[in-house]
């Protein structure tokens, strides 16, 4: 393998300059060509990253395939794109680093799993939140054996996504697949997925789309496979200027841990302890890098998104039959 990786990059838009930044300054890649419909975005990124200024760019990413010499490509684009544009990258050879969700249905999931496996390519969903070292430290405390069997687990995010995104294509439900639930939301559920040993195995939702196309409001009560409850609740509609997440799990021996705006508390035994500071976060960037060079074991594969979109799927089912209980199907 070439010392430097050459990767393309699918998708230009806010979001992807935080890649494209991170890309560029890792000294073991390199960004060798650009992919976006618009020349607005092709010129802000260029703007943002002066590295890119001699990289050629391209309005299709088939294109780009056809003309570039590549090891990888990194993809930010609206979320029903996503399939075709993986599946086509895994078919030309190339790693793929891609922004989540990953697909937006449980079919899509196992079509890409499959070519991940057939092509013997790497796939890492940019879930940052896995390469945080707090949520770490909360994913390793839960699954202590002293902490015993998780009994319950809350969720919360406010955020002003309704206004925030009006008029993009994350409120078209042909480009975004979904709402909130499918976007911000996407985070959170990973996070319970990842955390919690046992997968959810049935939800309850009520969904308000507050007048848009796609869900923003979510209140979801769920049940674990070993029998541990669950609440989520999603809030679109939140006030501007606020971006709010909280959880809780409580597990059975006396043991809980409780993250409220950026302070993680534990409680052991009855005796509390705050932490408000951890070593340095990863990132979904770098961690590519390391697998593809066979440094590190993926974190974050396209086979670990699939219970997510099982349960989203069942939540929208839910939310559209009134709240029915819908049983989730992996």
């Amino acid at each position: 393998m070439a010392k430097t990786l050459r990767i393309g990059m699918i998708g230009c838009g806010g979001n992807a300059r935080g890649h494209l930044k991170a890309l560029v300054a890792h000294p073991e890649a390199e960004v060798v060509a650009l992919v976006d419909p618009s020349k607005a975005m092709l010129a802000a990124a260029r703007q943002a990253v002066p590295a890119l200024d001699g990289a050629p760019d391209f309005p299709d990413h088939r294109k780009m395939l056809r003309s570039v010499e590549l090891d990888a490509v990194a993809l930010s684009t609206p979320h029903t794109l996503h399939t075709r544009q993986i599946i086509d990258c895994l078919d030309a050879g190339l790693d793929v680093l891609t922004e989540k969700p990953l697909t937006c249905s449980v079919a899509e999931t196992k079509k890409v799993v499959a070519k991940a496996k057939a092509k013997r390519k790497v796939v890492v969903v940019a879930f940052q939140r896995r390469f945080h070292a707090m949520r770490r430290f909360m994913r390793d405390f839960v699954r202590d054996k002293a902490f015993g069997k998780p009994l319950f687990v809350q969720s919360f995010l406010s955020q002003a996504w309704l206004t925030g995104t009006r008029g993009t294509w994350r409120q078209d439900p042909k480009l975004s697949g979904g709402g909130q639930l499918n976007d911000s939301g996407s985070h959170i559920i990973d996070m319970i997925f990842w955390i919690m040993p046992a997968r959810p195995a049935e939800v309850s939702a009520f969904i308000d789309h507050r007048g848009a196309k796609v869900d923003i409001d979510s209140a979801i009560s769920y049940r674990f496979a070993d029998g541990a409850l669950g609440n989520l609740s999603i809030a679109g509609a939140g006030p501007k200027g606020v971006f709010w997440e909280d959880m809780t799990i409580i597990g059975s021996n006396q043991r809980a841990l409780f993250y409220r705006g950026g302070v993680l508390s534990v409680t052991v035994d009855g005796a509390r302890a705050d932490y408000k500071s951890f070593p340095r976060d990863g990132s979904p960037d770098a961690h590519f890098i390391d697998v593809v060079r066979g440094r590190a074991k993926n974190q974050s594969p396209p086979e670990d998104f699939l219970p997510a979109i099982a349960f989203t799927e069942a939540c929208w089912k839910s939310g559209a039959q009134g709240g029915k209980v819908v049983k989730i199907k992996y």
